[in-house]
């Protein structure tokens, strides 16, 4: 009897273990992103790729390319990026929660200041 319970409990543990990894959340994709910075409205395609907690990619815009790194634990996302600008580049940070299609947060652009971030995942 005692090891059908071991077994039992074994198999429970796989059970809800295998749900939280599925539940986990998934940010690979290309997403539709705005940001309310101080000097204006900045729109951007994004795209992300997600491997563990390690994300990666890039905003793409009429001017280019923006490369991106950043990191999720749950559904708390945080994004880095340097956006050029013609006097000196901006480090900007954002931190922000994922739910479901949807991230929303804070954007932090160095000395210009503070806005608030906010992406869709699209279609494609």
């Amino acid at each position: 009897m005692t090891t059908v319970r071991a077994v039992l409990a074994v198999a429970l543990l796989y059970v809800s273990q295998a749900a939280v990894l599925q539940a986990q959340t998934d940010v690979t994709g290309e997403w539709a992103a705005t940001i309310a910075a101080p000097r204006g409205v900045l729109e951007y395609t994004m795209y992300l790729k997600q491997e563990g907690p390690r994300v990666t990619g890039y905003f793409q815009s009429e001017y280019g390319e923006i490369p991106l790194k950043g990191s999720i634990k749950d559904d708390t996302i945080t994004l880095s990026w340097i956006l050029p600008d013609a006097k000196e580049p901006i480090d900007c940070t954002m931190i922000g929660t994922v739910k479901g299609e949807t991230i929303s947060g804070d954007a932090t652009l160095a000395k210009v200041g503070k806005g608030s971030f906010r992406a869709e995942r699209t279609a494609s």
